[in-house]
């Protein structure tokens, strides 16, 4: 596939209202908000329940392991030109799930930690594997919209994870208190993730405005330069 100029794009450009932009910010703004309150409630108590921990656990669980999963399931959907059939479907996914072995076990450990945090597991996944049938048939436009949102959130997140890392570390000297590095993780771990589904809302948005169709590029990449990893796309 050629790189798509800008009178290309404009061509396949579609504004999106608001009530067609509402329902993909909907479970990052959800989880942004919830984050929020799991902060405010360890800020304000000095202990967060373990309801609350749970599931932040398993967000941060999610999104670490399924990463390399999602970035490249996009990879091979954007560059299709057509869907595949139902079975050569099933198999690029149990490809994929060879060298991604980590969704499984986040799926069985999701599964035993009950209904509230296997549930949103699995609508997470049957949307991004939706996207296998979904993104061939796309506009140009949209698949440089769904690789640019995958490779941004990819970047934030192991570039937070690194640093939400190293601050843990941190929080194990700073302090002869046993107990301090829990404090510290129950306000750390639920405020990076407040901080990652806000760069993950503001990208969305980003993404679907005119000045990415009129020049497409990740949130993270070089100003002034060209970005070849969303529009560099043989297919296959």
């Amino acid at each position: 596939m050629k790189k798509p100029d800008s009178s290309e794009l404009a061509i396949v450009a579609d504004r999106d209202p608001a009530l067609r932009l509402a329902p993909r910010l909907l479970p990052d703004a959800l989880a942004f908000a919830a984050s929020l309150v799991i902060v405010w409630q360890a800020l304000r108590t000095g202990d967060v329940d373990e309801r609350s921990m749970s599931w932040v656990t398993s967000v941060l669980a999610g999104e670490l392991f399924t990463f390399f999963f999602v970035v490249a399931l996009v990879e091979v959907a954007s560059r299709r030109r057509q869907p595949p059939t139902l079975w050569v479907g099933f198999l690029i996914i149990a490809a994929l799930l060879v060298f991604c072995p980590t969704v499984l076990m986040l799926a069985k450990w999701s599964w035993h930690g009950g209904v509230w945090v296997f549930l949103p597991f699995l609508w997470s996944m049957v949307e991004r594997l939706r996207q296998l049938w979904t993104l061939p048939r796309a506009s140009l436009l949209e698949k440089l919209r769904t690789r640019a949102l995958a490779f941004d959130r990819f970047q934030t997140g192991l570039s937070g994870y690194f640093v939400m890392f190293l601050v843990l570390v941190a929080s194990l000297m700073v302090s002869d208190d046993p107990d301090f590095p829990y404090r510290a993780a129950e306000l750390v771990i639920p405020g990076f993730l407040a901080l990652f589904f806000a760069i993950a809302c503001i990208d969305e948005i980003r993404v679907h405005g005119e000045g990415f169709a009129r020049s497409p590029r990740r949130l993270w990449a070089k100003p002034g330069r060209p970005d070849p990893t969303l529009t560099e796309m043989k297919p296959i």
